[in-house]
């Protein structure tokens, strides 16, 4: 039986690489309580560890919660992988044997930093720069001077954290260097030994091709399309590969795309899977530059993601005739989520046609007076 864990801090822990390291309040808050959406898109009835709560741990297949570990437990799949979550399983009995060791996350955070992704922007310059017009490379600065003479070359900049996610740990830069920012730039670097930079590009649609690595092998699992807002992850689009294809199709090639999934599985093999095993997801977009164009390499997440999971939903639960959209809804009032969420259900019932979700609206986590966070899904028959 697996043990599955939903730590979404997990860029958190990575970026502090502190085994004591404490999220912040909403964080737990939001992984308390969407951490059971995981029962959609496990592969098995396994239990979930909830770190933070009482009763540790809750049965997928009864719904009961207990302190007490399962003895049953072979396998343990946590949202990612790093220390912090590492010595929460352990310090709740999971045995070591099924745990990572010190020198295995060590080797997963140094492939998670955001020089991983800049490796295979080059890789991909080099194996299809001839062929299709790509933009630089993101590049690893030490200094702020550094940070100047890119600012001066590429005029409009976005620097990144090399540990962060989700659109967190970005700072923007417009020909010039404030005094602001060199201070917050010289605050990245200092905390996390480097910062990232790379052109500001203007965006059209967000993407990501998702990915597993199993034992040497690698697979493509299949597309996800999403929203964002303020740069921060708003929700995926639960679309099929071939629509999502399609909806790409007006600004790239599926051609090219096809050819750009080919070369990052030959850089995931190589580079990724001797040391990972799980799911990963390479995010891209497509801009526009006189004309459309496409950046296949934005960055790469070592972990599950919500694209991932969007993916498999649509795969094991919707009506082939249904498309819909997975959302992370946020209410910080009492009572307001709630509300939400039963006056979307009136509104919108939800239909289940031939064992599949039709129609209509589900929430995908339990609500409650007091919930803050949930996962929506809005469905519609096409």
């Amino acid at each position: 039986m697996t043990l599955y864990v939903f730590n979404p801090e997990h860029d958190y822990a990575l970026a502090n690489n502190d085994p004591h390291f404490v999220a912040p309040a909403s964080a737990i808050r939001f992984a308390d309580e969407c951490a059971p959406f995981l029962r959609y898109i496990v592969e098995d009835e396994g239990i979930l560890f909830l770190p933070y709560q009482e009763k540790h741990f809750l049965s997928f297949a009864t719904l009961e919660a207990s302190r007490e570990l399962p003895a049953s437990i072979d396998r343990v799949c946590p949202w990612g992988w790093d220390h912090a979550i590492a010595l929460q399983l352990r310090e709740a009995g999971m045995p070591e044997h099924l745990l990572p060791t010190h020198e295995d996350l060590e080797t997963l955070r140094t492939l998670a930093h955001r020089k991983t992704a800049a490796q295979a922007m080059l890789f991909l310059h080099r194996q299809m720069g001839d062929e299709l017009p790509l933009p630089p490379a993101a590049e690893l600065l030490t200094s702020v001077d550094e940070a100047e003479r890119i600012i001066r070359q590429w005029k409009d900049v976005i620097f990144k954290s090399p540990y962060s996610g989700n659109g967190r740990g970005h700072l923007y830069a417009h020909g010039s260097i404030s005094p602001t920012l060199r201070r917050q730039i010289s605050g990245v670097i200092r905390r996390q030994g480097s910062i990232m930079a790379e052109p500001l590009l203007d965006v059209v649609q967000d993407f990501a091709m998702e990915f597993r690595c199993q034992g040497q092998k690698v697979h493509f699992c299949g597309y996800s399309l999403f929203n964002t807002l303020h740069y921060g992850y708003a929700g995926n689009l639960l679309w099929t590969d071939e629509t999502i294809e399609q909806h790409l199709s007006q600004w790239i090639a599926v051609e090219q795309l096809s050819e750009i999934r080919d070369v990052i599985l030959h850089f995931l093999k190589d580079e990724i899977a001797p040391y990972y095993q799980g799911y990963l997801g390479v995010d891209m977009f497509v801009y526009q530059d006189n004309g459309f164009k496409i950046n296949p390499m934005v960055e790469i997440n070592l972990r599950m993601t919500m694209g991932m999971a969007s993916h498999i939903l649509r795969e094991r639960h919707l009506h082939p005739d249904t498309i819909g959209t997975f959302k992370l809804e946020y209410r910080p009032k009492a009572g307001e989520l709630l509300h939400c969420a039963e006056e979307l259900g009136r509104q919108h019932p939800f239909v289940v046609r031939d064992g599949r979700w039709h129609s209509g609206f589900q929430s995908l986590t339990p609500v409650s007076e007091t919930t803050q966070y949930a996962f929506f899904a809005f469905l519609k028959s096409q």
